[in-house]
This record gives C-alpha cells, structure tokens and sequence, in this order.
C-alpha cells in the first residue's frame, strides 16, 4: 500500500503557482459570464448538472458514494434555491412579488412561488405542483440553512444533524430531473404569459 503511495505522481506546489490564469489557446478558457441574469442561469443548471455529473461518476465508482453525497444534496438543494429565485424574480414582479435575495430558506421561497403561482392563475391539471412543494420540503427539513451539507458542524461547533443514514443516488437524481423538467414548464409558461 505504502508502495503504491510512494509511487504515485503526488503534484506539490510550486513558486508562481497561481490559480487563475488565462490559457494561450483562448479556446481552452471557460468564460466566467458578467452580467448577474446570465450567471444566474448558468450557475442555476451548473450546480445541477455537477450533482449529475457526480451521482453518474458514482455509478461507475461505488467507493466515491461516501465522498460525493455531500456535494451532490448541496448542488441539488442550491439547483432548488437558484430556480426559485431565478423565478420569483424573473416572473414575481409582474404580479407584485419582489425578488427575495436575502435568505436560503426554501420554505419562505416556496411560499413566495405558490403565491405567484396563484396570482398568474396557473393550471395544475397532472398535480405536479404539491409533488415538488413535497421534495422542496424534504429539502428545507434536512437543510434548513443551506449548511448541512457543507459543514459537520455550525457556526457555535455543535454537530450538524443529519436527515438520513443514507440514500439512494439514482433515485435522488431522477427525482432532481422531474423537479428540473417542472421548473423548466413553469418558465415557459410564465414566459408565456407575459
């Protein structure tokens, strides 16, 4: 085992080490979007497709399920969070709903959404929409603040609590895919609507 550790390619730092640079091939830059709507969106579906990315990587590498679990319930939940705000407040103030910026609460964000819902008169004929009320709740309860997740412990060093001693990745990602496909619908209708 040792051996193998030894042996290794190990990459230690370096003097001129700098983390952000501009490669010479400018195709070989990611752009890193200016304008705060287009960040929103872009970083609204990059923290779902990293869950993605994540859950399929562990598919194929069962032994990296313990790692990735946590980065993966944070990516979903803040997929969650973005798309609610994203909503709120692309659509929200044409019925009078202010965009809500100052809290990671999902159940407060929900609340505002349902509300907006209501207000353009939505239909819900395949009844999607207490479904996603449910996992947007599932979410709010095991992470009420958007740490869980991120930390064992909070800011006072009292552990975290922990929701669930596991879970099932592939089960979660499709349900993150039907809640994906609902956030999307709901765009193209308020899109529509106005």
């Amino acid at each position: 085992m040792f051996d193998t550790i030894l042996n290794s390619e190990f990459r230690w730092p370096v003097d001129g080490d700098q983390p952000f640079v501009e490669a010479a091939d400018p195709m070989d830059n990611t752009i890193i979007a200016e304008d705060d709507f287009t960040r929103l969106i872009l970083m609204m579906n990059g923290y779902k497709q990293a869950a993605d990315l994540a859950v399929a990587h562990c598919a194929q590498n069962r032994a990296d399920r313990d790692f990735l679990v946590y980065p993966i319930i944070f990516n979903y939940r803040q997929f969650i969070e973005l798309s609610l705000k994203y909503q709120i407040a692309t659509y929200g103030p044409q019925v009078e709903i202010k965009p809500i910026w100052d809290t990671h609460d999902l159940e407060k964000l929900w609340k505002a959404f349902e509300e907006m819902l209501d207000r353009y008169g939505t239909p819900d004929p395949d009844e999607a929409d207490p479904i996603v009320a449910s996992v947007v709740a599932q979410f709010a309860k095991i992470d009420p603040r958007s740490d869980a997740y991120r930390y064992p412990v909070d800011q006072k060093g009292q552990p975290l609590p922990i929701a669930f001693a596991s879970t099932h990745l592939d089960n979660l990602a499709d349900v993150m895919n039907a809640v994906s496909g609902y956030f999307s619908g709901c765009d193209g209708y308020f899109n529509d609507s106005n």
